[in-house]
């Protein structure tokens, strides 16, 4: 139990320091955790974009744009094109990323 105190009030001094590195464990959705190649801000200014027929650089999860309604796309944490998700609606009438059935 002392332990895990002090690692917390640890954790909470670096976030108090001024110019202290935020890692991927404080700041979940950074872009630090994408993809090298989902890095790149498009011209749309997003880092997402279409290519052919599916999108790449999805956040699993995350809303879905008009375009991208009942599209495929590829998680931008994970090895190119290695899981697929599909922009389905769901009954509260959101559009998210959700995992495709193999």
């Amino acid at each position: 139990m002392r332990k895990m105190i002090i690692t917390a009030l640890a954790a909470t001094a670096l976030l108090l320091i001024p110019g202290a590195p935020v890692t991927a464990a404080t700041d979940a959705h950074s872009h630090a955790t994408a993809a090298a190649w989902c890095k790149k801000k498009q011209p749309s200014g997003r880092y997402y974009y279409q290519h052919k027929k599916h999108w790449d650089c999805i956040s699993p999860g995350a809303f879905c744009s008009k375009e991208q309604r009942n599209d495929y796309g590829y998680s931008m944490r994970a090895a190119a094109h290695a899981k697929r998700y599909k922009c389905v609606r769901y009954p509260s009438n959101t559009w998210h990323w959700k995992p495709a059935n193999a």
